[in-house]
């Protein structure tokens, strides 16, 4: 896997915010700052029309300053425009704040319509609607084992809504779709398994595959982060990443990170990271099964003999309450998979 921006990588190794990145004549690469710390962004990406108008994929984190960024670079690539009303149309690879928190404003101030996979939209809409219930919410932390003075601190996350977004989504996308951008043709690709309605983009004129938070360059992106589905996320997953490896040739446009060449193999990497979680969880539950007086290791305890990068101690909050969903979408996959 090789970067193939050298102002975003060079920008990353000095510590800076990568700039507009030009990625062909006619798409560029904006990166948005988002909470999460030091260099924390995710990208936005521009496209420009044949008719000079504006795609915008994945808006980014709502805050004013990012605003000013975004209507900057629709003036910087249509300098007739008055930036936000360059923009044509609106697409969101996923549900998360980061890729799409801005694209409510982004709509009403330009008019132009927001468009996601079906299952983002039903999610969106069941978040805005979902009163949570204290009591339900604390039976499914005790069910995991987790322990009495920890409950507090998880349960302010556990189903946590993305907000001011289920009446901005206009359009419904379904795999094999292609958006109606002039001088374009980005045929949807439905990639379940980081959401369930996660989808990635494929632009093969120009040779480039928007991953959104599919396949990542730097880091391993989490499953079922969309909410409950009926599938498992991690045989979605698995079963996204084969989608994508059919295009090694493709230069990669991720959310976060930066562009790069060698999706296939950085594709095998991922499904490998979530194999090796998979087959630690499986060598504790076999361990537990072979003892007959093992009533079976609740999701805290397989949680806390698992590998964690931040170490199973340095986990809190959000974080804590990712790793336990993680081990129990392994948990379930290896029960019915292997």
């Amino acid at each position: 896997m090789d970067s193939t921006s050298t102002r975003q990588a060079d920008a990353v190794g000095r510590g800076e915010l990568p700039p507009l990145d030009r990625v062909r004549d006619d798409v560029w690469a904006l990166a948005q700052p988002m909470p999460g710390g030091h260099l924390a962004y995710s990208f936005t990406y521009l496209l420009q029309g044949a008719d000079g108008g504006v795609h915008v994929v994945d808006p980014g984190w709502d805050s004013d300053a990012n605003w000013d960024r975004l209507t900057a670079a629709l003036t910087e690539i249509a300098p007739g425009s008055s930036g936000a009303g360059a923009v044509t149309g609106i697409t969101g690879t996923h549900l998360h704040p980061d890729h799409v928190g801005m694209a409510a404003r982004l709509r009403d101030a330009s008019g132009a319509q927001l468009a996601m996979h079906g299952t983002e939209r039903r999610a969106l809409e069941g978040h805005s609607t979902r009163v949570l219930d204290t009591d339900e919410v604390m039976g499914r932390l005790e069910g995991w084992g987790v322990p009495g003075e920890r409950r507090s601190e998880l349960a302010q996350y556990v189903d946590r809504s993305p907000e001011g977004l289920a009446l901005a989504v206009d359009g419904v996308l379904s795999d094999g779709d292609v958006l109606p951008v002039p001088g374009f043709r980005l045929e949807v690709l439905a990639t379940p398994g980081h959401t369930a309605g996660h989808i990635c983009l494929r632009d093969d004129d120009r040779g480039l595959l928007f991953t959104g938070d599919h396949v990542l360059p730097t880091v391993f992106a989490g499953l079922g982060l969309g909410g409950p589905t009926a599938s498992n996320p991690l045989a979605d997953y698995l079963a996204s990443i084969d989608r994508v490896r059919r295009f090694p040739d493709h230069e990669a446009l991720p959310g976060h990170g930066y562009r790069f060449r060698g999706l296939a193999g950085r594709a095998e990497e991922c499904a490998e990271h979530h194999l090796r979680r998979a087959r630690e969880v499986a060598a504790v539950l076999a361990e537990a099964d072979a003892d007959p007086q093992s009533v079976g290791p609740s999701i805290w305890d397989i949680a806390s003999r698992l590998t964690w990068t931040a170490g199973w101690k340095g986990l809190e909050g959000f974080q804590l309450l990712s790793a336990l969903t993680q081990t129990e979408m392994h948990r379930d996959f290896v029960r019915t998979t292997w």
